[in-house]
């Protein structure tokens, strides 16, 4: 649960960047008026400092996050559904589970790559020069970044119901054994 506030934190950060510095923005269109180009460019350097240290601490935030869930899948999810199958005992609804966790841990992977990638060339944008430019990717980091979200949202939830399933099969198995 601690990766979800992590995230959510992080994830304020980038709507309270592009909302404070973009206010007023036409609807219609993502150009900037000329007042709203000027508040970019004397705010550049504080932009900038801040679109960094999102940057490093997503990227460490990232690694942490991914080798978790990574573990989540490998050495409990994969394990006890192997060491349960090879005792001859039917977990389907464990199996099902753990299937889409590893397709969403996939997703998160590859949304997190993108959400990276549009970051990084927010960074490379010259603040100054190309004002209106860099408004437009951050509208995109931060709808990358929102998919990242999700994507947690969905492990999470995931994690939540493959553990109620293994409730759920403990009840039954000791049922069945007239342990209950």
């Amino acid at each position: 649960m601690k990766v979800v506030v992590r995230l959510s934190i992080a994830f304020a950060l980038v709507a309270i960047i592009s909302g404070s510095l973009f206010i007023n923005v036409n609807a219609e269109s993502n150009n900037l008026n000329p007042q709203q180009i000027e508040q970019v460019r004397s705010n550049c350097v504080s932009i900038k400092n801040t679109i960094n240290q999102l940057h490093v601490s997503d990227a460490l935030l990232r690694v942490n996050m991914g080798q978790r869930y990574e573990l989540v899948s490998t050495k409990l999810m994969e394990r006890f559904n192997v060491r349960l199958t090879s005792n001859g005992l039917k977990i389907d609804n464990l199996i099902s589970v753990s299937e889409k966790y590893k397709v969403n841990l996939n997703k998160f992977r590859d949304d997190y790559k993108i959400y990276e990638e549009s970051l990084s060339s927010a960074i490379r944008i010259d603040c100054q020069s190309q004002p209106s430019e860099l408004y437009d990717v951050l509208m995109i980091v931060r709808d990358n970044r929102q998919r990242v979200y999700e994507d947690v949202k969905q492990l999470v939830g995931q994690i939540d119901q493959y553990r109620a399933e293994v409730d759920n099969f403990e009840t039954s198995f000791r049922t069945a054994r007239g342990q209950l």
